[in-house]
């Protein structure tokens, strides 16, 4: 399994690039890449390249502008491993022995994603390469949401009760949308 991370955001509601944005001396992403380096033999980023994102692979949208189902498509596609770990880059506080949990428990489904009160985290979720095709024709038909894709796999949801045994998916989910929100994570 590889793990991918999604830098392709526009940062809008931020301000400015919130993926290179410093939080607690160290940044956004590499919050994220600290805790999943170790859990896979390679970690790439997907999205458009910038200046300090230090020795990082960076692969760029296949199909730029189609979201984050695109970088799940541009993970699917160039991934060296049957199966693909997705992770947003705004959500610095991930757990890593809930991913390890998720990675043991993702035996030949097609998606295995949290299920929590507040919805599914399909930006902290194992895509498996056989989704290729369909992610495919959703882009072309030019339908962008996840959830589409879930529709037609074989996904494994994680409930909230076992979420909960690793930690509060509140804080585990967490992303940084504002600079209002990157306060809080660092209060």
């Amino acid at each position: 399994m590889t793990g991918f991370v999604l830098i392709g955001g526009r940062s809008r509601r931020f301000g400015k690039d919130k993926v290179t944005t410093q939080l607690g001396g160290r940044t956004l992403v590499e919050h994220v890449t600290d805790v999943i380096s170790p859990l896979f033999d390679e970690v790439i980023l997907i999205g458009h390249k910038r200046d300090r994102l230090g020795p990082f692979t960076v692969v760029e949208d296949i199909l730029p502008a189609r979201g984050p189902l695109g970088g799940i498509y541009t993970a699917l596609s160039v991934s060296p491993t049957p199966s693909c770990f997705v992770f947003a880059a705004d959500m610095p506080n991930l757990n890593r022995d809930f991913i390890r949990y998720m990675i043991s428990v993702s035996d030949d489904h097609d998606v295995v994603i949290p299920l929590w009160s507040r919805g599914r985290e399909p930006l902290h979720a194992i895509y498996n390469r056989r989704l290729l095709p369909l992610v495919g024709s959703l882009l072309e038909r030019k339908v962008l949401r996840i959830f589409d894709v879930l529709k037609n796999a074989d996904t494994f949801a994680v409930p909230e009760e076992t979420i909960r045994t690793f930690g509060d998916p509140e804080s585990m989910f967490a992303n940084v949308n504002t600079v209002n929100d990157m306060d809080r994570l660092s209060s």
